[in-house]
């Protein structure tokens, strides 16, 4: 089958592969899209241990079962991966999605949507809460503008780096008010657009800009971090942490029973079209540039389609 492969070197190649075999236990899924996050980028470059290479790259992606079931997929089994004509995927990690929604939005919906669904829920949004997007353009920090609204926020704040960018969401009407970051006084200028301080804070990117955010809160504040794009540490002290919270959460490592339900919870609520992810879309002949793309920070879910 043709299939994208990382290589033992770290390269990207479009191949032909071995294609997976049913079992017993797992699907064999005929793919349709799949999609590319900075997960996939670090796993290729050794940041969660190393890996067997060569294998297909991938974990989440859209398909059909042999029964010809749409399905997705967020997980796929070694070294069959979502990038490529066929994988093979456990039965656990095999759920149906909405006939409504096209391959790119459920892709752009799954694993980006838990991971703005999950820490906004264990967040604890109140009926009017100021409530601050991190790293707000990617498909992370869309969808967490929305939930947050869905959830009763006040009013929202989305901070990032793309000027034009943060334009495009407030006019859009997700955001009430743009912070663009690196260009001066982060710490300042969060805290003159937090309507009095945060209550709740996504983090996408932790690093600097997470300890002006930290500090832009009000006492009973709570920030949830969940990526590193912007730098894996933070030096905050006792006095920024005090009467507040600052929890690292985790969602792909979570069972994927709890999982699914945080899928199924999304789906329902773009089921109406209430959720929109930017996408970008790529067929798979053009695989090697979505990768480079996605190395790029996209402001976009990157899908490829067959």
């Amino acid at each position: 089958m043709k299939a994208a492969i990382i290589a033992p070197d770290g390269s990207f190649t479009l191949a032909e592969h071995l294609a997976p075999q049913t079992t017993a236990e797992a699907h064999l899924i005929t793919v349709t899209a799949a999609g590319i996050g900075p997960t996939d980028l670090m796993r290729a470059k050794g940041f969660f241990g190393p890996v067997a290479a060569p294998y297909v790259p991938g974990g989440e992606g859209v398909g059909t079962l042999a029964d010809g079931t749409r399905v997705y997929f967020g997980h796929s089994i070694a070294p069959f991966g979502a990038m490529a004509e066929q994988t093979l995927v456990a039965d656990a990690e095999v759920w149906p999605c909405p006939a409504q929604l096209a391959d790119d939005q459920v892709i752009a919906l799954a694993i980006s949507g838990t991971g703005a669904l999950i820490p906004l829920e264990e967040a604890r949004i109140q009926p009017g809460d100021n409530v601050l997007i991190l790293g707000a353009t990617g498909p992370v920090g869309q969808i967490g503008l929305q939930i947050a609204r869905i959830m009763g926020a006040g009013h929202v704040v989305a901070a990032a780096r793309s000027a034009d960018k943060l334009a495009a969401l407030k006019a859009r009407g997700l955001a009430d008010a743009t912070v663009q970051l690196g260009t001066g006084d982060d710490e300042q200028a969060l805290k003159a657009a937090s309507n009095g301080g945060f209550d709740v804070v996504l983090d996408v990117i932790y690093g600097p800009p997470a300890e002006a955010a930290m500090r832009a809160t009000r006492p009973g504040a709570r920030m949830m971090s969940i990526g590193v794009q912007a730098g894996q540490t933070v030096a905050l002290s006792l006095r920024d942490l005090v009467f507040r919270s600052h929890i690292g959460v985790g969602t792909g490592q979570r069972p994927a029973a709890e999982r699914r339900a945080a899928f199924e919870r999304l789906m329902a609520m773009a089921a109406d079209g209430t959720l929109v992810v930017d996408t970008a879309i790529y067929p798979f002949e053009r695989a090697n540039e979505a990768w480079a793309a996605q190395a790029g920070s996209p402001h976009a879910k990157i899908v490829i389609q067959h």
